[in-house]
């Protein structure tokens, strides 16, 4: 879901000063990972033992950098960091600038009127009139959008929104390009190929188009309906259908990867144990192709309910052994036990709640300006204003978003080494991710604050230091 920035009484003010707030902040945040920051090396936060403890391939003390890694892996990956979080600022600048011109332009205009004659001549084309008739069940299903819309009306959201997605993709695609295919490929940690990335593209492409287009006739068909109750009765149905989403997501991967059933043996035997140890009854443990586009290495536990399952990547298996990846899935299954989890829909309907208030608010004062080209609150021409509206929202609330998450990494690495109690595999397992992923190890405190989802590696490592059962690292 594409989501974007206000507009009140004093909307072209309010939008220079949201350009002016971005700026600021992506300058400030720039200058201050480019100054050295507190290390955190030398951190001092879990108490040395009285022996030096030891992890195998490793020698030196457990709360410094030095010990795990070499000056020149730390300082690459930074910089290979830096150039995602680079790409991700020019990204946000570019959505803020799209939606901008769209509106002040009139552009947000000239496609509603665009679409308008498209749907009059749509409707009275006597081709299309004659297929109507030929075809009584195609003409049936027009005249349920139009019952929903009052007219034709329906038709022209539809081309609207095949326009406004047009342009939006061929604005977009040369750094979509970058930034998902080009880049990685570059630093040697893509094996996807040109043909599947942009197979992977159109179907994305496809999934979204049809996505967009329901939320758009949802959203406009229920101001048709209801009026200004609109968004109370979107964000119920938005608040229901995430529970949904959860038991369906697994099956959409299907699209794109292989699934393969984990072969028996011992580490699916330890899998399957941990996972009954925790309650959870798994549907299947399955092993995707992901070497076919990457190098990087993850696991994760999808679904709900029947859909339940553990996902491992196959390169997750190529280069980590039975006890690592064991403690990879204590992690993810310590999130599935978190209350913090469960809670997390209700904080998200909540967010829903408030954005989508916001978003009414703001779409009704717009309505007073010509500048901004649209009329009324049914005007499709205000869609652009709504989804600048949802998207300054959702990057104001991106840092509080990314310390929640963080709280909730850090528990599942302390409920993970109560689950399966191995803080040398914990450690070793956290050395490969953050290799194999070129993590960036070492990151400024504002680097955290605002890119950050999970713990910088020294804080994991300390948890590992402070778990009850540290005393199994060798003394």
């Amino acid at each position: 879901m594409i989501f974007a920035p206000p507009g009140t009484n004093k909307l072209f003010p309010l939008h220079r000063n949201a350009w002016a707030w971005f700026t600021t902040l992506a300058a400030g945040i720039i200058l201050a990972l480019t100054l050295p920051g507190p290390s955190s090396c030398s951190s001092s936060a879990a108490p040395a033992p009285s022996a030096q403890p030891v992890v195998d391939g490793f020698s030196g003390p457990l709360n410094e950098l030095s010990t795990y890694f070499t000056e020149e892996e730390t300082t690459a990956w930074k910089r290979y960091r830096h150039e995602k979080m680079w790409g991700h600022l020019i990204g946000l600048g570019s959505i803020l600038l799209f939606y901008v011109l769209l509106i002040l332009t009139g552009l947000n205009r000239s496609l509603k009127e665009f679409a308008e004659r498209t749907a009059t001549w749509c409707y009275q084309n006597p081709s299309l009139i004659r297929a109507g008739r030929r075809w009584p069940l195609l003409a049936a299903m027009t005249r349920i959008p139009e019952r929903l819309f009052g007219g034709k009306q329906w038709l022209v959201i539809l081309l609207y929104c095949v326009f406004f997605l047009f342009l939006l993709r061929l604005f977009f695609f040369p750094q979509r390009f970058y930034r998902s295919y080009w880049h990685d490929l570059q630093h040697g940690l893509s094996n996807i190929t040109l043909g599947l990335w942009l197979l992977d593209y159109v179907k994305a492409l496809c999934i979204s188009t049809l996505l967009f287009t329901l939320m758009v006739f949802g959203i406009y068909g229920l101001i048709h309906r209801v009026g200004w109750k609109w968004w109370l009765l979107l964000w119920a149905g938005v608040s229901v259908a995430i529970f949904g989403y959860v038991v369906i997501a697994p099956y959409e991967s299907h699209m794109y990867s292989r699934f393969e059933p984990l072969e028996k043996g011992e580490l699916r035997d330890r899998l399957e144990a941990l996972a009954a140890r925790t309650g959870l009854q798994l549907e299947d443990v399955l092993v995707v192709d992901a070497s076919r586009r990457t190098k990087k290495v993850n696991a994760y536990l999808s679904g709900a309910g029947p859909s339940e399952r553990i996902v491992l990547y196959d390169t997750l298996l190529e280069s980590f052994t039975p006890r690592e990846i064991t403690m990879v899935m204590a992690h993810e299954l310590a999130h599935w036990k978190q209350p913090e989890e469960k809670r997390s829909y209700l904080l998200f309907s909540l967010t829903v709640f408030c954005v989508l208030g916001l978003a009414h608010v703001i779409l009704q004062a717009g309505t007073r300006f010509r500048r901004l080209h649209y009329s009324s609150l049914r005007d499709v021409a205000g869609l652009p204003v709504l989804f600048l509206t949802f998207f300054v929202a959702f990057q104001i609330l991106r840092p509080l978003n990314l310390t929640l998450k963080r709280a909730r990494e850090v528990e599942a690495d302390r409920v993970s080494l109560e689950l399966f109690c191995d803080p040398e595999a914990f450690i070793t397992t956290h050395v490969k991710l953050s290799r194999l992923n070129r993590a960036n190890v070492d990151p400024h405190p504002l680097y955290v604050a605002f890119f950050g989802s999970h713990p910088p590696f020294l804080d994991r490592v300390e948890t590992a230091l402070r778990t009850e059962c540290s005393e199994r690292i060798r003394q």
